[in-house]
């Protein structure tokens, strides 16, 4: 495809012992008979012969293919006519040759390519590969290829030392028949002697036609005066023929690599979508849903959107610098990084010994003391001497240990002490690699003002013109699980929901409207076994406008939101709410709630955010907290809300944090649970009353 109608560079004199290629447009220069007396000229017209021959039959198979693609097509529209149910169109495919296939990686994108490049339409592009030379953008690629190791990504499915071989294979083939194709003084004497004597029948003809039959004479066995131009001919075609295909599959497999590198790293993030894909791919029945049989589609969309602004780019500079915005921009990201190769390096050198587990206190002398100490210094938590007495540098380590795992920090070696200790090195590696590969499926994007919510921390930043305000402990969904009796399998219940989202507005002394699920699962048993239960409590019915019946608690002292709540509009109704239940937040593992995020110091959380957007009012908020009636605030602007789930952090010592994996995400996606663990029974198995799964209605 890409040689079709190639050029050899250097021109050449009429001497006949000129070797040197002529350069020859398709649509250019026609020379004439003399001028075909000479080494180059007749070496570049044989080449340009066997280029257009192949350009025919490739135009030839792309009709073959436009012409049963029309077929597919009509068939299927008849079968709709029929009101049956039609045979789907087949994509577009690549159609490269088993030999050439061999040296180059496996095409994840072959449909998508196909219709990219329009391979069965032409004529096809070359973004990557020009004349058989790499482009700046596959240079820029390749640089990318060979760091993918850094993102936790695997570089064989990527195979830049296999992409750049191949490379080099073209660019030897291309010489070779740059070398090949020439005519010695003595065979360009015999072909000047067959072109003279042939000369009256050639001067019937005119131009490209009088060239056509002069190299068809040439090429002809039967009628060439030099054996070898019939030959150099034939094998002229192969050769290029070769080159084409391997250019073609090079193009092609460069791009898959692109794609796979851009889904990989952001592009096939699913957790969000634009507002034009939902707009395009929700129905008004689900209107915050996209069904996952949209989401190749939407992938694939996004990918060629962005190959085709990538291959816009001028040098490349600017595709480095593309392919860099790429990359999660949030700080932990780097840092990850970085405490990845330090548990690389400790897996490498034969991680840790288990410790067993052994009775020691605090001034006694044990044997395994001296093994405790030896488990705490290859990870850096111990730095001093290594012997069998438990003494306060051992007991600081201990802690230190406890608070960089999420343990209770006493100092003192428990049950669950020595469960986390003897986690294995490469488990934690794996951990580690598991939350490099999460940040490029983040939600976040990078605000002056936002409210960072990582629920494995249990807490909730608040950023504001680019500074970090605050940090409060949070309580957030519980890790309870259902039996789905739809699917039958297991289902978080409670869970905090990932999401982006805004927050419009807070509520003073709000009521709390029970969930219907919540209301149906735990407070219609209370009711229906006391009637007198809602006379005794401060719940109650009312009628909402749109009609229907709510239960609700109403403000106060003991309302399970607590003195304020700041609301970010979405489809699970989780908010960030204060609490009566102070005491939840002494816990290191705060996992407790219905699935919204109970937030300590939730008032002077709301304060911020009020002072923020300029509607602080301390006088009228205290008025508002001594009235019990609901006092809404609309934000003149909103914040974004992030929700994410990250196991691994890092500090600003460069110090990881091994969180808890609540919701068992990342240990599912290092261990994939089987069909069998994810089925349950709902006969035997604890169900919802209510709708059991929808996992829409969120509670304190």
């Amino acid at each position: 495809m890409f040689l079709a109608g190639m050029v050899l560079v250097t021109s050449c004199t009429n001497s006949p012992d000129c070797t040197q290629n002529m350069p020859i447009q398709e649509d250019g220069y026609v020379p004439s008979v003399e001028a075909l007396k000479t080494a180059g000229a007749l070496s570049a017209w044989v080449t340009a012969r066997a280029s257009q021959q192949l350009k025919a039959e490739q135009t030839a198979a792309r009709d073959a293919l436009q012409a049963e693609r029309a077929k597919a097509e009509e068939a299927y529209q008849a079968a709709k006519a029929r009101k049956e149910r039609p045979k789907p169109v087949p994509r577009a495919t690549l159609h490269i040759h088993d030999n050439i296939a061999e040296l180059l990686p496996k095409y994840r994108f072959e449909s998508l390519i196909a219709e990219f490049y329009a391979v069965e339409s032409g004529p096809r592009k070359s973004f990557f590969v020009r004349d058989g030379q790499l482009t700046p953008q596959a240079n820029a690629l390749l640089a990318a290829l060979d760091r993918v190791d850094e993102h936790a990504m695997d570089i064989a499915e990527f195979a830049p030392d296999q992409l750049r071989n191949a490379a080099q294979r073209l660019t030897n083939m291309r010489e070779s028949v740059k070398k090949n194709a020439q005519f010695n003084p003595f065979e360009i004497e015999a072909i000047s002697r067959t072109l003279d004597e042939n000369s009256e029948q050639l001067a019937q003809l005119e131009g490209e036609a009088q060239i056509d039959a002069i190299l068809a004479m040439l090429c002809d066995f039967d009628k060439t005066p030099v054996p070898r131009a019939a030959a150099l001919c034939a094998r002229t075609y192969e050769h290029l023929r070769d080159i084409d295909m391997l250019e073609d599959a090079l193009e092609f497999a460069l791009a898959d690599a692109w794609f796979v590198y851009a889904r990989d790293l952001k592009l096939g993030n699913l957790e969000k979508f634009s507002d034009e894909e939902r707009e395009q791919y929700t129905t008004e029945d689900n209107p915050n849903e996209i069904h996952p049989k949209y989401h190749d589609r939407i992938v694939e969309t996004r990918l060629a959107a962005a190959m085709q602004e990538f291959q816009a780019l001028e040098d490349e500079n600017a595709a480095t610098a593309w392919l860099n915005d790429l990359v999660p921009r949030h700080e932990q990201y780097a840092k990850l990084q970085q405490v990845r190769e330090k548990y690389r390096q400790l897996v490498a050198n034969g991680g840790w010994d288990v410790v067993p587990p052994d009775r020691m206190f605090a001034g006694g002398h044990a044997p395994l003391v001296k093994n405790l100490k030896e488990r705490l210094a290859k990870e850096g938590y111990y730095k001093g001497t290594v012997n069998d007495l438990f003494d306060r540098s051992l007991t600081d380590a201990i802690k230190k240990y406890q608070k960089h795992h999420q343990l209770e920090e006493n100092g003192e070696v428990g049950e669950v002490f020595w469960r986390s200790l003897n986690v294995p090195a490469d488990q934690r590696l794996a951990e580690i690699e598991v939350n490099i590969r999460r940040w490029h499926k983040t939600l976040f994007e990078p605000r002056d003002t936002y409210i960072y919510i990582n629920i494995p921390s249990f807490s909730v930043e608040f950023w504001a013109d680019g500074e970090h305000k605050s940090t409060h402990r949070a309580v957030v969904g519980s890790s309870t699980k259902i039996c789905n009796t739809r699917t039958q399998e297991w289902e978080l219940m409670n869970s905090t929901r990932l999401m982006h989202s805004r927050m419009t507005y807070l509520v003073y002394n709000p009521y709390w409207n029970v969930p219907p699920r919540i209301e149906v699962d735990e407070f219609w048993p209370k009711i229906d076994a006391d009637p007198k239960w809602l006379a005794t409590t401060d719940y109650e019915f009312f009628t909402p406008k749109g009609g229907g019946r709510v239960l609700r608690q109403k403000p106060g002292p003991n309302n399970a939101l607590g003195q304020v709540k700041l609301i970010f509009p979405n489809r699970y109704n989780i908010y960030l709410h204060d609490t009566p239940k102070q005491g939840m937040f002494n816990y290191p593992v705060r996992a407790f709630s219905h699935g919204c995020i109970r937030v300590e110091g939730a008032t002077k959380l709301a304060k911020s955010v009020l002072e923020h957007d300029g509607q602080w009012d301390k006088k009228a908020v205290d008025r508002f907290l001594k009235s019990q009636t609901e006092h809404p605030i609309d934000l003149k602007t909103p914040i974004d809300v992030f929700i994410e789930y990250h196991t691994v952090t890092v500090d600003d010592d460069g110090e990881p944090y091994f969180l808890a994996d609540i919701y068992k995400i990342i240990k599912n996606e290092i261990d994939p649970p089987t069909a069998l663990e994810r089925r349950c029974d709902p006969k035997t198995d604890r169900t919802s009353s209510f709708r059991s799964g929808a996992g829409e209605d969120s509670g304190p």
